[in-house]
């Protein structure tokens, strides 16, 4: 018998129980949990109805009011279930490429169309679309790297997979200089118009392969946020070689930031990836941590260049 106490979410349909659950508890943040239920509803009625189970279900329990919150972001964002779908049927995260060179085509010719239709959420599918969000999640993130001294006013930075430029503009008034590198040429053309007047910022198309654009010792901090999973995807070595080319352009003690390595859903096997390709790279091995973010849910890797 099911657990009288437990609320009961026997009406939803399977694959939508758990982002209510995970909302309800606190696992996930209330925006990447609304994004997992979208992910999985099959209309915005669903999603709806989903979260009125919900409500119901924990109906004077203190998960109730994420539920809450969570309706009211569904709400203030209207179009967020189709901008969802829009951009998993553009993305297809579980094709697997054939080749390195095929997964980098792949990728730019996506982020290309996203940089046109869904900016945002291509950039940042838990944002939903939003740009406020997005700008909330991003401004979190700064904070907590600045809050671990990664950031000063002579930091040089190199971001791998820059997008539309929200951390470069984000970052542009706390560090020396950043330079943001991306696959997609749209997003660079994007990033652009967000970045216009920063006299420290550089951005440039690259080639998804390497960083042979960089000099040796060249940045304070290498950042990757969400770009590390589609190395991963590729295969081919393609992040282990990633790793070893942030430990090349890093100065000593710099520090490779990886936020995800992967979507594999498992911290563990992350870890040990980075960390063997970190120990050729002249890079300590890696320390885990798992900040609690208001608007975010991934891993952070950070690894130091020891030599």
């Amino acid at each position: 018998m099911p657990d009288p106490v437990a609320p009961d979410l026997s009406e939803l349909r399977a694959e939508l129980r758990p982002a209510i659950l995970a909302c309800a508890i606190g696992e996930l943040p209330v925006n990447v949990a609304l994004m997992r239920l979208l992910m999985e509803a099959r209309s915005v009625e669903e999603a709806e109805a989903a979260l009125d189970v919900g409500a119901a279900a924990f109906g004077g329990l203190s998960g109730q009011l994420a539920i809450e919150r969570a309706r009211e972001l569904l709400r203030r964002n209207p179009g967020a279930f189709a901008t969802v779908r829009a951009v998993l049927a553009q993305a297809e995260h579980d094709r697997t490429p054939d080749s390195e060179d095929e997964a980098v085509a792949h990728w730019a010719a996506v982020f290309d169309r996203l940089a046109q239709a869904q900016p945002e959420a291509g950039v940042a599918l838990y944002a939903l679309g939003s740009p406020e969000l997005l700008d909330a999640a991003t401004a979190e993130i700064v904070e907590t790297l600045e809050g671990w001294c990664l950031l000063s006013a002579a930091c040089r930075v190199l971001e791998i997979g820059c997008g539309i430029g929200r951390f470069v503009r984000a970052l542009a008034p706390k560090v020396g200089h950043v330079t943001g590198v991306d696959v997609s040429g749209a997003m660079i053309a994007a990033a652009g118009q967000r970045c216009a007047g920063l006299a420290n910022v550089r951005l440039e198309v690259s080639s998804g392969r390497d960083l042979a654009d960089f000099e040796r010792g060249s940045f304070d901090l290498v950042l990757a946020a969400d770009v590390f999973p589609y190395l991963v995807q590729a295969g081919g070595g393609l992040a282990a070689r990633h790793v070893a080319e942030a430990g090349r352009v890093l100065r000593p003690g710099g520090t490779l930031a990886i936020l995800n390595y992967s979507y594999r859903g498992d911290p563990d096997r992350d870890w040990r990836d980075i960390a063997a390709a970190a120990e050729p790279a002249g890079l300590a091995r890696p320390e885990q941590r798992r900040p609690s973010f208001r608007h975010w849910d991934g891993a952070v890797f950070l690894v130091r260049k020891t030599s």
